[in-house]
């Protein structure tokens, strides 16, 4: 059984997830609190999402799976290359 989070994510709204990644980028190079960034970022993704799609309840499901990945990759990211560095 296969599991591929990308097929659950409309293939419109794919081009957000580098988009949400570089914004939490950018969040933790400036003053907000750590804990705090993914909140600001599952907001603006289900707003963004909730924009470009066709209605508010599908752009906070999309803008939630969306923010998932962005935030489940750079904890690998981070868990996995950054802890054999160091």
């Amino acid at each position: 059984m296969e599991f591929n989070l990308l097929t659950y994510i409309n293939e419109n709204l794919i081009i957000l997830i580098p988009v949400v990644y570089v914004l939490g980028m950018l969040f933790k190079k400036s003053r907000f609190r750590d804990n705090l960034i993914p909140w600001f970022l599952l907001a603006i993704s289900c707003i963004l999402c909730s924009l470009l799609g066709q209605d508010i309840v599908n752009g906070i499901i999309q803008g939630t799976l969306v923010t998932g990945v962005c935030v489940l990759g750079n904890q690998l990211y981070i868990q996995t290359v950054r802890n054999k560095n160091e």
